[in-house]
């Protein structure tokens, strides 16, 4: 599918993307989406999702159904950041389907590990948990390799300082619709043990 002029010209002058003539197909379209990208995400999060920022996070590769929700949040269910929450407002529901789609598609690589000595500590804590501190482990849910799954995002090769930030967003209660087992997770884990897992999840291919 080819991009129109029209379209393209709406996008990089900052107005709304029209939605498309035709039925959008069912998950979005990724060609219309890497026009969305380019025009509203690019600047932070980079062409391909990969961000080249400490403390943006990376997008490539990411659920698709987890980046919908996240846009969401974003627009109309109170999770805060002032960039996003603008971006979010001119998004459509075709818009993020587009996005989600195109994302997924892309090639995730390798975060920066900033403190190699705690990897061996994350990686403990990701695969077994940390029984007596009551902290489950992580795979459960993100899958051994950080993947996730339709129901749970992505989390391998993501940026450490913004995996750090999230736990304590969790904690400060600013991830309004989080489930339950991140907030027991985020309020049992030491600081030393959140910024390990940060380590040992950027380390992730």
């Amino acid at each position: 599918m080819r991009v129109s002029v029209p379209l393209a010209a709406a996008l990089f002058a900052g107005a709304a993307v029209p939605a498309p003539a035709a039925d959008p197909p069912a998950g979005g379209d990724p060609t219309r989406g890497a026009v969305v990208m380019a025009a509203r995400c690019a600047g932070c999060h980079g062409t391909d999702g990969n961000s080249r920022t400490r403390g943006i996070p990376n997008l490539a590769g990411q659920q698709p159904e987890y980046l919908v929700r996240e846009l969401n949040g974003f627009k109309e269910d109170g999770r805060e950041s002032a960039p996003m929450q603008a971006i979010a407002q001119d998004l459509s529901d075709q818009d993020m389907a587009d996005l989600a789609a195109f994302l997924a598609g892309q090639a995730p690589v390798r975060g920066k590990v900033t403190k190699p000595a705690l990897l061996a500590l994350g990686k403990r804590i990701y695969l077994n948990g940390n029984p007596a501190g009551g902290v489950p482990a992580c795979d459960g849910c993100h899958e051994t390799r950080g993947e996730g799954s339709d129901r749970f995002p992505r989390v391998a090769g993501q940026d450490v300082d913004y995996t750090v930030a999230q736990f304590r967003l969790y904690v400060a209660g600013k991830r309004p619709y989080a489930r339950k087992v991140m907030l027991t997770v985020a309020e049992r884990l030491s600081e030393k043990e959140a910024r390990a897992v940060a380590e040992y999840l950027a380390s992730l291919p």
